[in-house]
């Protein structure tokens, strides 16, 4: 497969959102308070960040709306690409996000019920548009709708279907690891980079800078921070320094 054209390694911060505040925790369980979502994201913003991913947890399990007033309120103060995601489980909603400010929007739980999803935003907002969220454990697809790991399928064979679908990126997260500080799956995205030639964001895990340099060092395009950038004292100015002293290619 024809490899991607060198680029800039991306730093996006990842901020979940449930009932209007920012929330971090470890596998996607025992969520702690990490602040306001226009403020946080406004700070990321004035500090470099290559783009912003915001993903609505509540709405993704519940079921319920998506919180397109948070999203409208990120996105007034930031001037980086937004990618919104939870619980766009049609083109309306998709629309919606859209209309609200986000760039591209992100189908994880919701593409894996509907798969079709994919094909109609690609066709009504262009494959740059669609991001897919794949989040595994043990290796496997996790649905976090069902709550169980969906052994129907693989990483790199839904990731290879979403592409051919319309997909235009991938949000690759290792829930076993995200939170832990344990380090980046980097054989999860091998796996997924040998099946599709489309960007990746590669999360779960990142404790130290160091083991983003490894990630980028080991092919990683963009990874995606969150307990980092919430619960050490590294920020986007001190982490895109130390890359670039490390001689990792990332924006100036």
């Amino acid at each position: 497969m024809a490899a991607l054209a060198a680029q800039p390694c991306r730093i996006i911060p990842s901020l979940l959102l449930r009932k209007g505040r920012l929330v971090k925790g470890v596998q996607f369980a025992a969520h702690r308070d990490a602040g306001a979502p226009a403020t946080t994201a406004r700070a990321h913003s004035a500090q470099g960040a290559d783009e912003i991913v915001l993903l609505d947890i509540d709405s993704a399990r519940t079921g319920s709306e998506p919180d397109f007033e948070a999203l409208e309120k990120v996105a007034d103060e930031v001037q980086i690409p937004l990618t919104f995601g939870g619980a766009l489980t049609s083109v309306e909603r998709m629309h919606r996000a859209i209309a609200g400010g986000a760039d591209k929007i992100c189908l994880t739980s919701a593409a894996l019920a509907d798969p079709g999803l994919i094909d109609q935003g690609a066709r009504r907002f262009g494959a740059q548009a669609i991001m897919l969220g794949i989040d595994c454990k043990d290796g496997f697809v996790f649905d976090h709708v069902a709550r169980r790991v969906r052994r129907d399928t693989t990483p790199e064979a839904w990731a290879r279907e979403a592409t051919e679908r319309g997909a235009g990126e991938i949000r690759l997260c290792a829930v076993d690891r995200e939170g832990t500080r344990r380090g980046l799956d980097i054989a999860l995205y091998r796996r997924v980079r040998a099946a599709v030639n489309v960007p990746i964001v590669l999360e779960g895990g990142i404790g130290t800078l160091e083991q983003i340099a490894e990630a980028m060092r080991a092919g990683a395009d963009s990874v995606a921070l969150g307990t980092l950038l919430v619960f050490t004292d590294a920020n986007l100015v001190k982490i895109r320094r130390y890359l670039q002293n490390a001689g990792i290619f990332v924006r100036p």
